[in-house]
């Protein structure tokens, strides 16, 4: 799950990056593909914000006046979602090394 996220963060980053304008379908298509993979690992609000966000990148592409604020606010819940997803299972990684030490010790 550690690198799916990674994979996410760093797709937005490249988004941002190349900026909004210069998004074409190819973004579009690799989110749709992490949306995917996010599904089959059980990270369904990730898979709809991906899927979410590629279609607003795909209607942008095709309207004449731009409004990037409902685009915006799906990628920031994206980051934020991958933030609090990395915080989870930092608290379960701590988690599984107190009870293995609990139970080294208790042996």
């Amino acid at each position: 799950m550690k690198e799916l996220l990674q994979e996410i963060q760093q797709a937005l980053a490249d988004l941002l990056r190349s900026g909004l304008d210069a998004a074409g379908p190819t973004a579009a298509d690799r989110l749709r593909r992490l949306a995917d993979r996010c599904e089959d690992t059980g990270l369904h609000t990730g898979a709809a914000l991906l899927t979410q966000l590629a279609g607003q990148l795909e209607a942008r592409a095709h309207a004449i006046h731009k409004n990037d604020l409902p685009l915006t606010q799906t990628l920031c819940r994206l980051a934020r979602y991958c933030e609090l997803c990395e915080e989870k299972e930092q608290e379960q990684a701590i988690l599984r090394r107190w009870r293995e030490q609990q139970t080294g010790g208790a042996l």
